[in-house]
């Protein structure tokens, strides 16, 4: 069925409509790559599923359980979208206006809540490729954010590809006929309104009964004397962040390389164990088969041998400086091909700024892709919040008068800020010095404009202030002139 029927105004149309778009988003490829973001996020590596075979005397493929089977993941991931959102939103979102009235009112919306919902949507774009904004009104009567989870929510587009409703969906368990089972709801959201279904026990979506008003506008309210009000946003009131063009998530570019230093350093730590001591070479072995001998060596370190038989003792070299070549390399990788800052090559803390900037050139580029979406969404927030501010104000401010500043956070290095700041001003000061040396020999007007030029200043303004400080100085208390007739009112004369 087409997802155009989840647009038509027959709800029982949309009811069936919702039972195979939701189940084709279920098992999309783009909701299963938005899982496994989620999963790598959450330390749930591939190298956790792990197993290791051998092939048995019988050549039959078994499970190998007494083989050491370290399984160990490596969040390279979880930092790097950590990085990501910390580097961008550590500060809190700096917001100018020339009106303070209209600056107070924002600082009312742009909470420690606000700050909190931009990470946490920042965050699901980065594991997820995109992530929805949901506007709401709270029980104060004022507009709030929060997340709408990707993985659960889709669009709905018209013939024209113009993006006309949000279906969300979420599973619950409630208790039914006595029994606990997992329902799944829905919401359909247009520009005016929502509508909630639920699946029967058939496991088809119909209109949620229970639901006092259903379809209801998406602000509703009951005033003391039980009156219902309503109210609609205008809008629909989601927003899709999206986390690049294509939608991919930060995981896809280094996943293979993080398996494959999982594997590296797991299968190294499985050496280390399994070979810690030495090999057992058996001649005229007398046990039942090689298995038993294995697990004989492993775990009685005892083993028996025939009449003309012996045993040789064997040590293995472990590749150890292969292994750790590779997970350098690997390392190496995944902060390249994933963009980000490798804390580990900091150093010793004398490293200037400038090494320290070009080590976040990666992290600065994805960052600025980030800011882009990210300012993009803040537009479309700052819409609804100044209409929800002009709503309960009666204002008639404009989104448009609003500067947003992103200020990021980055690591410096102090003592190299403050020799700088050193060597700068000790070259200033011979500059100073030498202009004072080369005075004699020109005009005052030249000299002053020179030194304003190294403390950077307005020669119009100094040149006027040493003016009226001409005029003032050397002048004594009471030294004022004295108006005609002020003392004895005599025409004239002054005594």
């Amino acid at each position: 069925m087409d997802d155009k029927y989840l647009l038509s105004e027959n709800p029982q149309v949309v009811a069936t409509a919702l039972n195979k778009t939701v189940a084709d988003d279920r098992a999309s490829q783009t909701k299963e790559k938005a899982r496994i973001g989620q999963r790598y996020y959450n330390y749930e590596h591939d190298i956790l599923s792990n197993r290791i075979f051998f092939v048995d005397d019988n050549d039959v493929l078994r499970e190998d359980t007494n083989a050491s089977n370290v399984k160990i993941p490596h969040a390279f991931f979880t930092e790097q979208v950590d990085q990501k959102v910390q580097y961008l939103l550590s500060n809190p979102i700096e917001l100018e206006v020339e009106d303070e009235t209209f600056k107070t009112y924002l600082e009312e919306y742009y909470d420690d809540d606000m700050q909190l919902f931009l990470q946490e949507a920042l965050e699901g774009a980065s594991i997820k490729g995109h992530e929805f904004a949901y506007a709401r009104t709270n029980n104060k009567d004022r507009l709030c954010f929060q997340v709408s989870d990707s993985i659960q929510t889709f669009d709905v587009f018209d013939d024209n590809g113009d993006r006309k409703a949000i279906v969300r969906y979420y599973d619950k368990d409630i208790t039914r006929n006595g029994k606990n089972v997992t329902v799944t709801h829905a919401e359909v959201w247009n520009d005016k309104e929502v509508t909630f279904y639920i699946k029967d026990e058939n496991k088809r979506f119909i209109l949620d009964a229970n639901r006092e008003l259903n379809p209801r506008t998406h602000v509703i309210a009951r005033t003391d004397d039980g009156q219902m009000l309503e109210r609609s946003y205008g809008t629909l009131p989601f927003y899709r962040l999206s986390n690049n063009k294509k939608e991919l998530t930060d995981l896809e570019p280094i996943k293979p390389l993080i398996d494959d230093y999982d594997l590296m350093a797991c299968f190294l730590s499985n050496n280390l164990q399994d070979f810690a001591e030495a090999i057992y070479v058996v001649k005229g072995f007398r046990g039942d088969d090689l298995s038993k001998l294995r697990q004989n060596v492993k775990a009685k370190k005892v083993v028996g041998t025939g009449e003309n038989g012996g045993l040789d003792i064997q040590t293995v070299n472990i590749p150890i400086e292969a292994r750790k070549t590779k997970l350098e390399i690997d390392k190496d990788a995944i902060y390249k091909f994933g963009m980000g800052f490798d804390s580990t090559q900091i150093g010793d803390g004398n490293i200037t700024n400038v090494v320290i900037k070009s080590r976040y050139a990666l992290l600065d580029m994805k960052a600025n892709k980030a800011e882009v979406r990210l300012r993009a969404m803040l537009s479309w927030m700052n819409e609804m919040i100044v209409s929800d501010i002009n709503r309960r104000f009666n204002k008639a401010y404009k989104a448009s008068d609003i500067k947003v500043t992103i200020t990021r956070e980055t690591m410096v290095n102090e003592n190299d800020i403050v020799e700088r700041a050193k060597n700068e001003a000790d070259a200033k000061k011979v500059i100073v010095e030498s202009i004072l040396l080369v005075a004699p020999r020109l005009d005052d007007e030249s000299v002053l404009r020179l030194i304003c030029e190294q403390f950077e200043l307005d020669w119009g303004e100094v040149q006027l202030m040493i003016e009226e400080q001409e005029f003032t100085s050397g002048l004594q208390d009471e030294t004022d002139p004295v108006e005609v007739g002020a003392i004895d009112g005599t025409v004239g004369q002054v005594e």
